[in-house]
C-alpha cells in the first residue's frame, strides 16, 4: 500500500510573480496539477498535498479521481517541515510513502513505479530518485559508496567545491517507510546555509543507524527537472510540448513546422489531422479526422468535426464546428456558436452564440449574434444582426433557404420565414413571412451636381 505526499508550499520567489509558482500554467494545466495527476495514476491509498495559504483555496476547487486531501504549511520552513505537515494529513503511517515535489511535472508514472518496485526489492528504508546530469548547478548532490548505496545528500549551498563537481543529483522524489519517516523527522535540524529543515538530511541520519539507504538513477534526466524561475518553466514547456507532439505524430497527425505549433495537454487530435505553422490549440479542444487547421489559427475549448477546414488566422472559442464545414480565413467564432455540416463561414465573419444549420453560407464581412439560421440559407456580404438595444440582447430567427441580400441590417427581435428574399441594403424591423420578398430602402434621388452648386451645397 502506497500513500503519497505532494510538496507544494514553496513561495517561488524567483518567479517574480503575484501568481504562486505552483499555479503557473504549463501547457494549459497548473504546474502542480501535473504532479498530482501523475501521483493519482499510481492508484495510491491516498494523496496529501502540502500547500501554502496562498493556493489552498484554489486547490480545494479542483476535482480529483481519487482520495486527495490538503494540509496547509503556514510558514515555509523547509521540506522536512512540510513533510511533517503531510504526515498529519495521512490516515495511516503503516504504509510506504512516496514524497513527490509539486514542481517536477515531467516525471512519468513508469518511473515512479520503478522507484517503488526497487524500494521493495532492495529492502531499503529509503530510496531516492537521482540522475546524472552535465550541469548539476542548483541541485543537491547524492554522495554514494556504490552504484546504489547512499551515504548522504548535500545541498548546493552547503556543498564543498569537490562535492559540487559530483554530477549525481537529487530529484527530491523519494520512497520511505511511514514509521521510519515519522521517527527520523524528529532529528532533522536547521543548522545549514538556509536555516531550514532539509528533508535530504534523512539520508545521513538513517545511514548513521546502519539502515539501508539507496538510490535509483532515472534513465532520462529531463524527467526530474524542476521549476524555480520562468526560464526553467519555459524550457520544461518546450520539452513537454515535444513529447506531446511526438505522441500525436505516432498516432497519425501531421504537424507542418512542429516547432511553431502550441497545444495544451488536454487537446485531443484524430488521425490525418493537419496542423499548419503557428496553430494554437487550447483547453478541451477536440479535432476530428481529416480536418485541417490553417496557419496562425487559434482554437480553444471547441469541438471540430471530421473533414473541417479552418483557413488561416481564424479564431474559434468554445464552439462546435460540424463535419465538412469551412471556416475563414480571418473568421471569428465566439463562444456558443454551432456551425452545421458543410456550412461556410468566410473571411471577416463574426459569429456569436448562434446556430447555423447545414449548408448555410456567410461568406464575408458579416456579424451574426444570438441568431438561428436554417439550412441552405445564404447570408450576403455586410449583413449584421442588430441584437443589442443598449440594455438587452435579442434573438434573430432566419428560416431555411433564405436569401439575405448584401448590406442588410436585421433589427432583433425578428423572424425571417423560410425561402424569403431580402433586398440588398435593407433595414428589416418587422417579421418577414415565408416565401416573400422584403425590401426596405429610402427612395433614391439623383440630383445633378450643377443644381447642388447653385444651392450652395
Amino acid at each position: 500500500m502506497v500513500s503519497i505526499i505532494v510538496l507544494a508550499a514553496g513561495r517561488g520567489k524567483r518567479m517574480h510573480s503575484k501568481i504562486p509558482k505552483m499555479l503557473h500554467p504549463l501547457l494549459g494545466k497548473p504546474l502542480l496539477r501535473h504532479g498530482v495527476d501523475t501521483a493519482l495514476s499510481l492508484h495510491p491509498h491516498e494523496v496529501v498535498i502540502v500547500t501554502s495559504p496562498a493556493i489552498s483555496k484554489t486547490i480545494s476547487q479542483w476535482s480529483f479521481q481519487g482520495r486527495v486531501s490538503t494540509v496547509i504549511q503556514p510558514y515555509p520552513l523547509g521540506t522536512a517541515d512540510a513533510v511533517r505537515f503531510g504526515l498529519s494529513g495521512l490516515s495511516s503511517l503503516d504504509t510506504t510513502i512516496l514524497i513527490l515535489p509539486g514542481d517536477v511535472p515531467l516525471v512519468r508514472t513508469e518511473t515512479l513505479k520503478a522507484l517503488i518496485d526497487y524500494f521493495d526489492r532492495s529492502q531499503s528504508v529509503l530510496t531516492i530518485l537521482s540522475a546524472r546530469v552535465r550541469d548539476p548547478f542548483g541541485y543537491g548532490r547524492v554522495i554514494t559508496t556504490t552504484e546504489h548505496e547512499v551515504v548522504r545528500i548535500v545541498e548546493e549551498k552547503d556543498a564543498t567545491p569537490e562535492e559540487q563537481s559530483i554530477p549525481l543529483i537529487n530529484s527530491g522524489v523519494m520512497v520511505i517507510r511511514g514509521d521510519v519517516l515519522k521517527d527520523a523527522l524528529r532529528y532533522v535540524g536547521s543548522d545549514n546555509a538556509q536555516a531550514e529543515f532539509y528533508l535530504t538530511d534523512l539520508a545521513a541520519l538513517l545511514r548513521e543507524r546502519n539502515l539501508r539507504v539507496t538510490t535509483l538513477r532515472c534513465k532520462d534526466s529531463e524527467e526530474i527537472l524542476g521549476v524555480n524561475d520562468r526560464v526553467q518553466l519555459s524550457n520544461l514547456e518546450q520539452r513537454l510540448l515535444r513529447v506531446i507532439i511526438t505522441k500525436w505524430q505516432h498516432e497519425g497527425v501531421t504537424f507542418i513546422l512542429p516547432e511553431s505549433i502550441y497545444l495544451d495537454v488536454s487537446v485531443t487530435l484524430s488521425r490525418d489531422v493537419v496542423l499548419e505553422p503557428g496553430v494554437i490549440l487550447r483547453g478541451r479542444t477536440i479535432i476530428g479526422e481529416d480536418s485541417r487547421i490553417g496557419k496562425g489559427s487559434v482554437v480553444e475549448d471547441s469541438e471540430i468535426g471530421s473533414g473541417v477546414v479552418i483557413k488561416p488566422y481564424s479564431v474559434v472559442e468554445a464552439s462546435v464546428v460540424r463535419g465538412n464545414a469551412v471556416i475563414g480565413p480571418f473568421a471569428h467564432l465566439r463562444p456558443g456558436s454551432d456551425i452545421g455540416p458543410a456550412a461556410r463561414v468566410g473571411n471577416f465573419v463574426e459569429i456569436k452564440k448562434s446556430k447555423l444549420e447545414g449548408g448555410v453560407k456567410a461568406s464575408h464581412l458579416t456579424y451574426l449574434g444570438d441568431t438561428t439560421v436554417g439550412g441552405g440559407t445564404n447570408i450576403g456580404a455586410g449583413t449584421i444582426t442588430c441584437n443589442y438595444d443598449g440594455r438587452e440582447k435579442h434573438p434573430t430567427y432566419i428560416g431555411r433557404e433564405v436569401f439575405v441580400g448584401s448590406n442588410t441590417a436585421l433589427v432583433a427581435p425578428i423572424t425571417v420565414g423560410d425561402r424569403a428574399l431580402i433586398g440588398a441594403g435593407s433595414v428589416i424591423t418587422k417579421e418577414v413571412p415565408p416565401d416573400t420578398l422584403a425590401v426596405s430602402r429610402v427612395k433614391q434621388r439623383n440630383i445633378h451636381r450643377r443644381l447642388l452648386k447653385k444651392r450652395g451645397k
